[in-house]
This record gives C-alpha cells, structure tokens and sequence, in this order.
C-alpha cells in the first residue's frame, strides 16, 4: 500500500481454468450475486419484484465516512497485531517486519493532516508507543545497519516517528550516513523508477537532504508507469500497483496536483487509465486495488464531479466490509476463518484484512482534501456485471440487441462499461467473451476506438 510497495497485498487467488484456455480467476466471497440498482449480469432488476432493502443499499453519500470509522475502530481493537514479536507468534515473518506498523503510521499521518483523528486522540497515542517501542528494540537497529534492500522502509519509520512528533535522533542519524554511503544502491539509475521515486518521496517529505544523484520526484514521475502511456488491456496487477503508488508519492496521496510534464492530454489519459482499472477491479471484487485506485481517481480528479464506477465502489467497498470494520483482502476466506478459534481466528483475520482496511481508511481520509460532488449512484442505469463471463456474455448480447434503439444516457453508460469488460477478458485471454464485446463495440461505434481497436487486434492474432 502506502508505505510498502514491495510487499503490497497477497496475490489474488489462482485462476479456476487451465493453462491453455480462459483463465477466470474466481470471485470473492464478499462479491454479491445481487444489489439495489439490477443484477449481477448488468440486467436491470424485475420492476415488479420486491423494492431494495434499504438496510442493504445504505446512503452511498456516507459511504466512505461508513468505511472510514468501521476500519479505525477495527484497527483501534486489533492494535497489538501491528506488534512484529505478536504477528510472529502465529503469522509467517515478514521480510521487513514492521511492516504492517508503518502502513499505520502512514496512514496515521494522512488522518492527523486531514484533520479525522488528531495525533493526541487515543488511537494513535497508543499506535506511536508500539512504534516507537518497536523502533528502540536493538532488532530494529541491527535490521537498519544492514543497509540492505529494507533500508528505505527503515528510514520511512523513523521519519514518519519523527513527523508524528516521536522523533528518534540517533536512529536519524544512522539512515543519514546510510544515504549518504548509498547503503543498498538505491541511488544507482538503474534501479527501479518505483523505488527511486518512493526513496525520493520519503525524504522529501522527511526534511532529509537527498543526494544529487537522485533525480527529483517530478522527474522521476515521468518516467514511471503513470506517466508512459500503459496499456491498460494488459496492465498486470503488479503494474496497477506500480501506477498506483506513483500517483500516491507524486500527489502525497491527493494533496498536490500531478504534474506529468506533457500538458493536459497526458493528464485526461492517466484519468481514463485509473478510470477503466477502477471498473476492472470493481468487476472482480478485488477491494485492496479497489481502495487504492479510489484514492488515485480523487488525486487526479480536476473538480468534484464522480463517475458511476467510482460512486459504485464506495457502495461495494462499504458493503463489503464486514461488521467489525475489517475490509476483506483478495485472500480473505470466511470460510477459513469460520474453523479456526480465538488467537488463531484473530491473526488469520489481522493477516488477511489489515492492508485492505487500511488502504480504504486512506482513500476515504483523503475526500476530506478533494471532496466529491455526490457518491449516489446514478438512477435507471444498469450497474455493470461482475468478472463471469456468462454474466460479461449475457450483457454483450443485451447490447448488441438494444443499442440502436437505447436511450442516450443508457448508451453513454454502455459505453462506459466496455472498456473493463474488454480488459477482462482480454487478460483472461477468452476469446469467446472478447468476441461478443466487440460485436456490442460495433453496436455502440466504438470499434475504431482505443481500446477496442487494440482487443480486436488481439483477438484476430489469437484466432488466425
């Protein structure tokens, strides 16, 4: 998430296919098969059936505010968990092991710079012990000295303490001969531009001096994924979180506007990419990109108007969560929970939850900055159907069918749907999907637009 990249989130769950055929990775269990405004295949629900329970559709507008004190007040209950010595009793070792405690003081920072909890409130009071606690035990200082690939997130710690007002002197001093030795070789150009722009990051926002050689973040911005145009038909999920955490170092997580260096139309195209992502990961019911590509969508929003996608996943993300204020990650399995008892019930369920519910703490922190107009969604348009490719096939063909004679804003709506639904199934390499999506392209006349000019391309180069 926020503070390391290099450690995101698991990996979704295997694709239920074969190698050499579609690959549909399967869905989440939070993923409704139903919810207010139609059905899961993008169908508008049976005007004459039973109205939504409005205890299941609750006001959208309060969505992240839901969200927001569901996931502190989760986090506040759970907070010996952040503990590396207790993760460890029941949890695999992290390679950098406070890892989860610098995501919190990260996320921290943001809620004392919004204004939502103030450094003094007891959450993190409590949170800026266990830091500070960990950051004095010898482990750290070893760990630290190795200078090793871990040493930017070490340097993160301490600054972030330093900023919260727990400063660590002698531990500052330590990242400072480290930088200026280039313990790590992170300063060496032919590192990572993701790693390099989030070394940049930290130090500016730190106060350290960063050494000549390290370019600034603008420059560095411009030569990362978010600023090269991405294909967004094949972006992978590592690359979605690379474009992702640029956008959050280079706008400090939405508080300065992106500058790409290449006017406005770079701009206009990184907001159709985060767009199309944003329906993408909303389809697939995967909460952790959900969460970080809300926060990306508000960064580089131009005023407070919302789009339908980004208005249905705040509803997703706040049904989802559950009733303690967890957001389940894509590894979650409530099934797996349900046999497991006390301690081990409670780590399975910190390890599994802890970076999505901090993620959309942050996403939903930051609309205090960049507020939106309205998170109500929009009325008497389909929602689109989920990643299934009956359900992408059965809306295809509803299309296909109607357009001609569709009213404009149910077009419009069609029109925005397709991109993802392309993206879908172009990386589930499903021809038989993909085919139908075109033929609905053709039906809307967009087929000679990107990205259904380059899905087509594909398709012929996988069927001739």
């Amino acid at each position: 998430m926020s503070t390391t990249p290099a450690t995101p989130a698991p990996p979704s769950p295997p694709p239920s296919s074969s190698s050499d055929g579609p690959s549909w990775p399967p869905l989440p269990a939070h993923a409704v098969t139903d919810d207010a405004d139609g059905t899961a295949d993008g169908t508008p629900r049976d005007a004459d059936g039973p109205p939504p329970d409005p205890e299941a559709a609750p006001d959208a507008d309060a969505a992240p505010e839901r969200v927001l004190a569901g996931a502190l007040r989760w986090i506040e209950a759970g907070l010996e968990w952040f503990r590396p010595r207790r993760w460890e009793e029941y949890l695999p070792p992290r390679p950098f092991r406070p890892g989860p405690l610098l995501e919190l003081l990260g996320l921290l920072r943001v809620l004392d710079r919004e204004g939502v909890l103030p450094r003094n409130a007891p959450l993190p009071g409590r949170a800026l012990d266990l830091a500070a606690e960990t950051a004095a035990d010898p482990a750290f200082e070893r760990s630290l000295r190795r200078g090793d690939a871990y040493f930017p997130y070490h340097l993160n710690l301490v600054m972030l303490l330093e900023h919260l007002g727990r400063p660590q002197p002698a531990l500052r001093a330590r990242c400072e001969a480290l930088l200026a030795a280039d313990a790590g070789g992170h300063l060496r150009p032919y590192k990572p531009v993701l790693n390099r722009l989030e070394l940049r990051y930290f130090l500016d926002r730190g106060g350290l001096t960063a050494p000549p050689c390290l370019p600034t973040v603008e420059a560095l911005l411009r030569q990362s994924v978010a600023a090269l145009d991405p294909d967004v038909l094949q972006l992978t999920e590592s690359e979605t979180y690379a474009l992702t955490h640029a956008v959050f170092y280079a706008t400090d997580f939405g508080r300065h506007r992106l500058d790409l260096g290449d006017g406005p139309r770079a701009g206009a195209r990184l907001r159709e990419t985060v767009r199309v992502l944003l329906g993408v990961h909303l389809a697939r019911g995967s909460l952790d990109l959900l969460a970080e590509l809300l926060l990306c969508t508000r960064a580089l929003a131009k005023g407070p108007e919302t789009s339908p996608a980004e208005r249905t996943a705040w509803h997703t993300l706040a049904r989802a969560a559950r009733p303690d204020g967890a957001v389940p990650s894509p590894v979650h399995r409530p099934e797996v929970l349900a046999t497991l008892t006390g301690d081990k019930a409670a780590a399975y369920l910190f390890g599994t939850c802890y970076h999505t519910t901090t993620a959309a703490a942050l996403a939903a922190a930051t609309l205090r900055h960049r507020p939106p107009d309205t998170l109500r969604p929009a009325t008497g348009t389909p929602p689109p159907p989920r990643a299934d490719p009956a359900a992408i096939r059965t809306w295809a063909r509803r299309v296909a069918a109607e357009a001609a004679t569709a009213p404009t804003t149910l077009r419009t709506a069609w029109r925005d749907q397709l991109a993802p639904l392309l993206t879908l199934a172009v990386q589930a390499r499903d021809p038989h999907v993909l085919a139908d999506l075109l033929t609905a392209a053709e039906s809307l006349g967009t087929t000679a637009h990107s990205p259904a000019r380059e899905a087509a391309a594909l398709l012929t180069a996988w069927t001739d």
